[in-house]
């Protein structure tokens, strides 16, 4: 049986040794100077527990000079890692109020060492609004276009379609739609899903859930096809001469994904002359107008050519009369 003189006796070497050591790095912890230093331009953020309410503005001032004491390593360390100072407000009292900096809202990280001696200015200003919550359809932008090569097989699938946006109640309901981040169609080389943000400038005091969306893109090789034999309209307005056209069967040229023109039924498309184009057409007149295509489906353009035709507005019967008298 171990007594515990034999106990204390065992090892004992090993145990002073230790003692020894715990002794040194305490003192050298202790004998370690201590440095102060300003941290310049230390962000303020405010978070309002109160749900029914929010921040309607960035606090004044936003950013903040904080002068610390510590050992120089903790001090090197927090400048590395960065600091920031989280403001609480636990109830509304006002929709604008002073608020009086408290040095436990210094986030110093894993710096627990380090000691808050001032905070310049040591107040904040805070504005206040009441909260509104909306769920907001998303806007999609482009930039560029599609390689040339290269064609939209089907309509961009957007997800989600809406977003939810908290922020102050005079902001969010003033908005119509979240624009995303432009997609730059030199990017897209192929079909697939894209993830683009959500563009936030000029939404301070909002939240936004999610911050991204997908773009679901499907292209497929461009292509062009010449569609002979449509004819062309041009209907008088009741009571007016007849409008006679000429060429009256003309060419078009469509162009898109593969699928989509190989696909298009001719007999789907509609060439006509706007009404518009021949308000003042006097009987016996020509004029050379454009002819409207359409029929054609969204993604599928159509190339310029043969679309501009002449449109003569035929004598009326007591002209011809009163002519061959």
């Amino acid at each position: 049986m171990v007594t515990s003189k034999q106990a204390l006796v065992h090892n004992g070497l090993l145990k002073l040794s230790a003692l020894a050591l715990s002794i040194f790095l305490w003192a050298l912890v202790q004998t370690e100077p201590s440095n102060r230093e300003t941290f310049t331009a230390v962000p303020v953020s405010v978070h309002v527990a109160d749900t029914a309410w929010t921040t309607s503005a960035v606090p004044s001032p936003s950013q903040i000079d904080v002068r610390l004491g510590g050992t120089a390593r903790d001090i090197i360390r927090l400048a590395r890692e960065g600091m920031s100072i989280r403001v609480p407000v636990a109830s509304v009292g006002s929709r604008d109020t002073v608020i009086s900096l408290r040095r436990e809202w210094v986030d110093l990280g894993e710096s627990t060492g380090l000691i808050v001696e001032s905070m310049v200015p040591s107040a904040i200003r805070v504005s206040l609004e009441q909260a509104q919550t909306r769920l907001i359809p998303v806007a999609t932008r482009f930039v560029g276009r599609v390689h040339d090569q290269l064609a939209l097989s089907a309509p961009i699938e957007v997800n989600p379609r809406v977003i939810r946006v908290r922020g102050p109640r005079s902001s969010v309901m003033n908005i119509d739609s979240l624009r995303l981040v432009a997609l730059d169609w030199s990017d897209v080389a192929r079909s697939g899903v894209y993830t683009v943000a959500v563009d936030t400038i000029g939404l301070l005091g909002t939240s936004v859930v999610p911050m991204t969306a997908t773009l679901g893109v499907r292209l497929e090789d461009r292509v062009e096809r010449v569609l002979d034999g449509i004819s062309v309209q041009a209907i008088a307005n009741p009571g007016e001469p007849e409008l006679i056209v000429s060429p009256a069967i003309i060419q078009v040229r469509l162009a898109g994904a593969r699928t989509l023109v190989t696909s298009l039924v001719p007999e789907r498309l509609l060439a006509w002359v706007p009404t518009e184009y021949l308000q003042g057409l006097t009987p016996g007149e020509e004029r050379v107008v454009s002819v409207r295509i359409e029929g054609v489906p969204s993604l599928v353009t159509v190339v310029p050519g043969n679309e501009r035709i002449t449109v003569r507005r035929v004598l009326d019967r007591a002209e011809l009369t009163g002519g061959s008298q």
